[in-house]
């Protein structure tokens, strides 16, 4: 019953965010070299300064460089999965997330993704992410997921993500 109430909680703080963003994406959408969509919302406070390390960190992501990537994470990092059953740990601590994020972009062929950043006050981006990967017949398959990220000490902290349950 706790872990339905975790994800009932964080639902109700992350709807209003998303609600009101969900307007003002496309004022600053723009492709990047690769082909991929990057989108801030007025909601995005571009002089935070949690900026640098984000971008750093998507840069690194994006050249599939996991080691520069874990960089800007805290030794204590956790990574959740929302479902409605509730919040799993998927990865804790760096080494977790060195094995998971190499398993990543070698078994699912991942190509890229679309990046719309709904919000970033204080510690805390909330963004809605569209991974797109190769299938084994060679066509393109997209995966999209809201995901919070919590900053701390310079560094991020923890991570929940949201993937909606096709039905």
């Amino acid at each position: 019953m706790a872990k339905k109430n975790i994800f009932k909680v964080l639902l109700v703080l992350i709807t209003p965010i998303v609600l009101s963003a969900c307007n003002s994406v496309k004022q600053s959408d723009f492709i990047t070299e690769t082909g991929f969509l990057r989108g801030y919302s007025k909601y995005y406070e571009i002089d935070n300064r949690y900026v640098p390390i984000i971008r750093k960190s998507e840069e690194y992501f994006n050249n599939m460089n996991i080691e520069g990537a874990i960089e800007s994470l805290d030794d204590e990092f956790t990574m959740y999965n929302i479902t409605p059953e509730g919040a799993k740990a998927m990865v804790k601590g760096k080494d977790q997330v060195m094995n998971a994020v190499g398993n990543f972009f070698s078994e699912k062929k991942w190509l890229g993704a679309n990046v719309y950043k709904w919000g970033l006050t204080d510690n805390i981006l909330v963004q809605i992410e569209e991974d797109f990967y190769q299938t084994q017949d060679g066509d393109k398959e997209s995966v999209k997921t809201l995901v919070v990220f919590e900053h701390r000490n310079g560094k991020r902290w923890r991570e929940w993500r949201f993937k909606p349950k096709k039905y």
